[in-house]
């Protein structure tokens, strides 16, 4: 359910990016002259690549943040696996060596009931090891997964930051004569880029949401395993 939400959050906002292009441009092919002068297409390219730029860079971050804080979790259930594992090989060396001693006929017991003790007992190990075994592998496939979901979460922000960060890095620097000459595709784009950094905020919000509820599971579950 959490993917398809994120997928169709995804193809929400990649729509509400293709509405406000298409809008654009239509009104920059009516236009018989240049609309913005070349101070403000500067100041818009300016802005926007220096606002991408660091976007980018912070989505980025947390991204690998949220991953690496995964991926020590899924670490410490393996150490705590390993612990489990060692004191279940010291038990069972335990209650062989207590069921080698009351094989010997030194003194007079129910046998019975002593073998029927061992063997619940036994038993009821077995069944509890089972469980949290159970919970640390899935406690660890959630860690995985939350790894993947988040990188997944900001890719499209990321994706769309750089898309902006390429527009403004590549007519800043046509700002005072290709923008002049080209003023349909110059109106068209600093349209673009004014009516979508809304829309590139919101979703940038919904992929930190998606990545943060990610991660929070990850470590309630580790705490639940151990």
């Amino acid at each position: 359910m959490v993917r398809q939400r994120l997928v169709i959050a995804t193809l929400l906002f990649l729509g509400a990016f293709a509405v406000v292009a298409q809008l654009a441009w239509n009104t920059a092919e009516s236009t018989d002259r240049p609309w913005f002068s070349t101070s403000i297409s500067r100041d818009v390219y300016s802005t926007v690549l220096i606002s991408a730029t660091i976007l980018v860079g912070i989505l980025a971050a947390l991204a690998a943040g949220l991953s690496g804080l995964a991926a020590r979790e899924a670490r410490a259930l393996d150490l705590r696996l390993n612990i489990l594992r060692d004191i279940e090989d010291t038990l069972d060396e335990i209650l062989g060596s207590v069921a080698g001693v009351s094989a010997a006929p030194l003194v007079t017991v129910d046998r019975e009931a002593h073998d029927t003790l061992i063997a619940v007992a036994t038993e009821g190990r077995v069944l509890q090891q089972d469980v949290v075994l159970r919970e640390f592998a899935r406690a660890r496939a959630s860690l995985h997964k939350a790894a993947s979901r988040i990188w997944a979460g900001v890719a499209g922000p990321m994706a769309a930051g750089l898309l902006f960060l390429g527009i403004s890095g590549a007519m800043l620097p046509g700002a005072e004569g290709f923008a002049e000459t080209h003023f349909i595709l110059n109106t068209a784009l600093v349209l673009f880029l004014g009516y979508g950094w809304p829309i590139l905020a919101g979703w940038t919000a919904v992929g930190l949401w998606f990545a943060r509820a990610h991660e929070g599971r990850p470590a309630t579950a580790a705490k639940a395993a151990a």
